[in-house]
């Protein structure tokens, strides 16, 4: 299996890493403390349902308990979804996260991609309503999308919702990142699940909550039959008792996304305008909790050898060599990979040179 991702950490161990996209605030310290408090308690199977969790997400999001699925991550989730729907055809828009197609290929679906346009800044435009047809059986969308950043208007998420209805086509719309945007709720499309039962809505507490090595995500669904079959494709006891603990005591932390969104959106001002840099030559604004660039030079080779990784975004579908994404970390990391980049300009160009023979 070939590792398509960041946040490589046990290969990239001591080195400055932004090329995962996780809360820098770190794990609120009462979910660590319930984490642990799980670990001593998992002589025990976890509770197959996640039933505390699961009430607990009724409250926050205002649905019933039975319209949520707890998945190992919400990439359990994707794949889940996938062996239940069994699409002949799907449709992507790219770059976007790209596990949505290894699911996709996974159960031996033909992929149509909708390629965004580099001149419209990655943003998905009403184009795409005309390649949602009676022929694709599924969507996936990334709000906002990763790796560009790009947010999805509600009135074209609406179009998109109402079109993949009338053509019977289920559509999933991963907002995993959404809870970094300020103004969350003009964005999220959980209002438009009552009375379709085409909408999936899949969300995590990974990157929000930055627990990505517990492993706990979930998706919403009024479709009672769809549900069923989804849950029918995953193993039984997926969520351990710890991630269900940490989970359960995150949502009780309002406060920290609130602090969260106010630390993402200063931090994010601050590199957007440092990296107005010559070896930059587009940064695209974005609205969630990393950047994505492009540069002139190979600028992940230059960070490597300053023990700093970036995302190398060229293996994304639809962008090639020279386009980037970093994550958003704390502000002496943020100081400390700009003078990198500064520093790595010069120093990149004349090792180019060395490596070309001198020819430029």
């Amino acid at each position: 299996m070939q590792y398509v991702h960041g946040g490589d950490y046990h290969k990239n161990k001591g080195m400055l890493d932004f090329s995962a996209n996780i809360n820098p605030l770190g794990m609120p310290k009462g979910c660590m403390k319930e984490a642990m408090r799980g670990v001593l308690e998992s002589v025990h199977y976890p509770d197959y349902e996640g039933r505390k969790l699961l009430h607990a997400l009724t409250q926050s999001e205002g649905v019933d308990s039975h319209a949520i699925i707890l998945g190992n991550g919400a990439a359990e989730l994707i794949y889940a979804i996938c062996y239940a729907i069994f699409p002949q055809k799907a449709l992507v828009a790219v770059p976007c996260f790209q596990e949505y197609e290894i699911a996709l290929h996974n159960v031996g679906c033909q992929v149509e991609h909708y390629c965004l346009k580099r001149e419209m800044e990655y943003q998905l435009d009403e184009d795409f309503l005309l390649a949602i047809t009676k022929e694709i059986d599924l969507v996936f969308l990334c709000n906002p999308n990763n790796p560009t950043g790009k947010l999805i208007e509600k009135e074209l998420l609406t179009q998109i919702v109402t079109r993949c209805q009338e053509c019977n086509t289920y559509l999933v719309i991963d907002e995993c990142f959404l809870p970094f945007v300020i103004e969350e709720e003009n964005y999220s499309m959980k209002a438009a699940l009552e009375n379709n039962p085409y909408l999936f809505i899949l969300r995590a507490f990974t990157k929000i909550y930055a627990m990505p090595g517990l492993r706990l995500g979930y998706f919403i669904s009024l479709n009672e039959t769809m549900r069923t079959k989804i849950r029918s494709c995953m193993q039984p006891w997926n969520t351990s008792i710890p991630a269900q603990y940490a989970g359960l005591k995150a949502l009780k932390d309002q406060e920290f996304i609130a602090r969260t969104r106010a630390f993402i959106e200063k931090e994010r001002t601050y590199l957007e305008k440092r990296l107005r840099l010559p070896v930059i030559d587009h940064v695209f604004k974005g609205q969630a909790n990393f950047i994505f660039f492009e540069a002139s030079k190979d600028l992940y080779r230059h960070l490597q050898d300053k023990q700093i990784i970036i995302r190398d975004c060229s293996n994304f579908e639809n962008l090639s060599k020279g386009f980037y994404r970093i994550a958003i970390l704390m502000h002496k990391e943020n100081e400390t990979l700009i003078r990198a980049i500064e520093e790595a300009t010069e120093y990149g160009y004349e090792k180019e040179l060395l490596n070309n023979g001198g020819k430029e």
